[in-house]
């Protein structure tokens, strides 16, 4: 099971998905080999995972026909989520939008015979994944050739520690659902503190919660950086 993480994580996927149609394209292996090596599961259907499900779809679309013709009928994406929606910290029009475009198998390949290429499972919680399979809560199991961990990543060490010794931060852990992130002001200033101050996804603004994701980072950097040359970040 691969993390989605960190920069080293990205050039690892990425060659792990290579490997696995380039085994999948042994010669001597027969169809069910063949859909067991090319078969992606992804858990969870946050930002993350859903964005990631997207890019696989498209690598399949516009990359693998001028590489692995053949093998576009045995490939199978599942995203797996344990609650019954997809990006649950977008608008619930976002969300639909968002499921209709990953169940969508508009003009795909014709070889497919039918099957659809993404499968999303909603309200699947996985309790264990193995070096081939993922096991369900409910004693379900579903072999993978790759799987991706897109869920359940906890705070860094150095965000946890941060929140253990401000005693404000304790104490709002709880009443504002940060959920080990740093709870900030709308001026992105850490509550309980002089001076510090926090953003994207180890930061967390009651007032307005948004989602852990890149370009809500960036954003973040640029009105944090406008603030600071203004001279705004202590006051």
């Amino acid at each position: 099971c691969i993390f989605l993480k960190q920069i080293s994580d990205a050039d690892k996927l990425r060659r792990a998905v290579g490997n696995c149609f380039e085994r999948a394209n042994l010669p001597a292996l027969d169809a069910d080999a063949k859909r067991a090596a090319l078969s992606f599961v992804i858990v969870g259907a946050g930002p993350t995972g859903v964005e990631f499900c997207g890019e696989l779809r498209d690598f399949i679309d516009d990359e693998v026909p001028k590489f692995y013709p053949g093998l576009l009928q045995y490939v199978s994406i599942t995203l797996l989520e344990a609650t019954d929606k997809v990006l649950a910290a977008f608008d619930a029009e976002l969300q639909a939008v968002a499921l209709a475009a990953l169940s969508s198998d508009d003009g795909r390949d014709d070889a497919r015979e039918g099957r659809p290429l993404t499968t999303v499972r909603l309200g699947s919680a996985v309790a264990e994944v193995t070096a081939t399979s993922v096991l369900f809560k409910d004693g379900e199991t579903l072999p993978y050739g790759l799987c991706v961990w897109a869920g359940g990543n906890g705070p860094l060490p150095v965000v946890l520690d941060m929140i253990d010794r401000v005693p404000a931060q304790r104490s709002l852990q709880e009443s504002t659902g940060a959920r080990g992130r740093v709870v900030v002001d709308d001026w992105l200033r850490v509550r309980g503190t002089d001076g510090v101050h926090a953003l994207g996804d180890c930061a967390f603004a009651p007032s307005r919660p948004l989602p852990p994701t890149a370009q809500v980072a960036a954003q973040q950097g640029e009105f944090l950086a406008w603030l600071l040359e203004r001279g705004y970040g202590d006051a």
